[in-house]
């Protein structure tokens, strides 16, 4: 709109120019008109004289003008430079010529699932940022857009510029991309297979800086077999009926090659998208400043920080994320040995893991419920390396709570008693109703869970699992385990009607915004209350 607004005032310029040059010509020639030839001639002589000298003039004015704007224009796309993201459409090396049909579709679900992913990442860097993130880190407000190419205006320009300016500025011009060229992350994407048959499937990603600032990163993610990490329970359901179906139907259920690739892009762009925060987190810290121990103590934090985000990311998009969040734990301990929650953090994983191996059901897959086992041993040391090292009072009751709940699991009848007495210990003038940590109240539900889950209990094991998850669920103002709560599979055997629990649980909260602040007996009958209206314990 302000370039339309200069070229008409550049036009309503020379057009008054030229009108007024017009009139004072025909009013030297009227006055002259009765004047010798020879003087006629002189004034249509002054007259292109003046002419010209109004259209060199409105040329210079139009000049200044145009240069002004190709500076503007210049000066508008430095400023607004930004970092690039840019994902190749996807190769295909995995031999299979079906998929070349479908690999630009393909690409586009892969930048718009990306752009998903990114967002999530994002919203969990600014939750976690000021507790768990290094301080001299903020996430940027602005996300930026997955692109197929790069977005070339400002080298384009300065390439028009050159075929129109002198050869003498020529590489004054060029300087313009040397300073300001284009920066952020290049994204390689290629399909990849194993075995003859299709057996695995997979995408490699190969991350590069544009600018050469950051290494290189190379990853694949593999398609898990048998969809394990998703939902067992009806894996082991869905190849039951297929049996009862017959072989032949049996095979006509599995997705196809193109709809498998299409479902390995949730954890493989989950993936990317964590490790592009990760790069840029690395790169937006001035590192020259990080010495000795601080360095140290520095890269530890961006391990436990992503170490985390694997965690969170791998009940919901597959159990690689474990052995990468595990990695990360490793590297902040073996970094900084001290520290307690790298340990902590390490010890629910392998709970976490175990305790869903565990509950797989399927005959063909063998070994499993030991090796559930094997990691709640793994936890308990883990667990007791935390205890160490901890000084905070909260932090060490968490810590005892996840390391009875393991002990639980493991199956020897001595860890099953010390993990009793723990619990025993714990609760020894304790007073549930006068708890204000909901996530140290959600542990013991767990654990009162998971007792009546492998039969230790009865009952009245089962009422206090409830009663205490409810605790929980209303002293957890933030509403961080509502969404948890209805698929943790530890609560499996006492969820029951959970759903109408919560609507009367949520009506209740609106209606009474203090009864998550009560205390002792006043709370102990509002829940109570609740309970009777939602006939969850029946």
């Amino acid at each position: 709109m302000n370039k339309r607004i200069l070229l008409l005032v550049i036009l309503f310029v020379f057009i008054f120019g030229l009108f007024s040059s017009q009139e004072t010509s025909y009013r030297a020639f009227k006055t002259d008109i009765n004047t010798p030839f020879t003087d006629l001639v002189r004034n249509l002589e002054s007259l292109e004289k003046s002419i010209t000298t109004i259209l060199f003039f409105l040329g210079k004015v139009a000049l200044i003008l145009l240069i002004s704007i190709i500076i503007q224009r210049i000066l508008f796309l430095i400023w607004n430079r930004y970092s690039q993201l840019i994902v190749d459409n996807f190769k295909n090396a995995s031999g299979n010529e079906e998929l070349n049909s479908v690999l630009p579709g393909l690409s586009q679900l892969a930048r718009e699932r990306l752009l998903r992913e990114m967002r999530g990442v994002h919203n969990k860097l600014r939750e976690h940022v000021d507790k768990v993130a290094p301080k001299n880190y903020r996430p940027n407000d602005r996300l930026v857009l997955p692109r197929a190419t790069p977005d070339k205006r400002l080298a384009n320009l300065v390439d028009s510029l050159n075929e129109f300016t002198p050869d003498q500025i020529d590489p004054v011009v060029q300087l313009l991309n040397v300073i300001f060229p284009t920066y952020g992350t290049k994204v390689t994407s290629i399909l990849q297979n194993r075995g003859n048959n299709n057996e695995k499937i997979g995408i490699t990603f190969e991350i590069t800086d544009i600018e050469g600032h950051l290494a290189s990163k190379l990853y694949t993610v593999w398609e898990s077999p048998l969809n394990l990490e998703n939902n067992q329970e009806q894996k082991l359901e869905a190849e039951e009926g297929e049996e009862e179906e017959g072989e032949e139907e049996s095979s006509d259920a599995l997705p196809s090659l193109k709809e498998r690739y299409r479902l390995l892009l949730k954890p493989a762009t989950r993936w990317l998208a964590i490790e592009l925060s990760r790069r840029e987190m690395v790169a937006a810290v001035p590192h020259q400043f990080y010495f000795g121990k601080k360095r140290t103590r520095y890269q530890a934090q961006i391990h436990h920080f992503f170490g985390v985000l694997y965690y969170a990311s791998a009940p919901t998009h597959g159990f690689f994320f474990y052995k990468l969040a595990t990695e990360d734990f490793q590297a902040a301990i073996k970094l900084c040995p001290n520290w307690y929650q790298p340990h902590e953090n390490l010890a629910d994983i392998y709970s976490t893991k175990g305790r869903q191996i565990s509950n797989i059901k399927d005959g063909k897959i063998k070994g499993y419920v030991s090796d559930g086992r094997n990691l709640q041993r793994k936890a308990i040391l883990e667990y007791e390396s935390a205890l160490k090292k901890c000084t905070d009072k909260e932090s060490i009751r968490r810590i005892r709570i996840r390391k009875a709940i393991s002990q639980l699991l493991v199956g020897d009848l001595v860890q099953i008693q010390e993990a009793k007495d723990e619990i025993e210990y714990l609760e020894k003038n304790w007073d549930a109703t006068l708890e204000m940590n909901g996530p140290f109240i959600y542990s013991m539900a767990t654990w009162y869970a998971i007792t009546f889950t492998q039969g230790y209990g009865g009952d009245s094991i089962k009422k206090i699992a409830q009663t205490y998850l409810v605790y929980a669920l209303v002293r957890n103002t933030e509403n961080n385990f509502w969404k948890w709560a209805g698929k943790d599979p530890d609560f499996q055997k006492i969820r029951g009607n959970f759903a109408e629990l919560q609507f009367v649980l949520l009506k209740e909260l609106n209606r009474f915004s203090q009864l998550s602040n009560l205390k002792g007996e006043e709370f102990a009958k509002a829940i109570e209350k609740i309970l009777n209206e939602s006939k969850w314990l029946e």
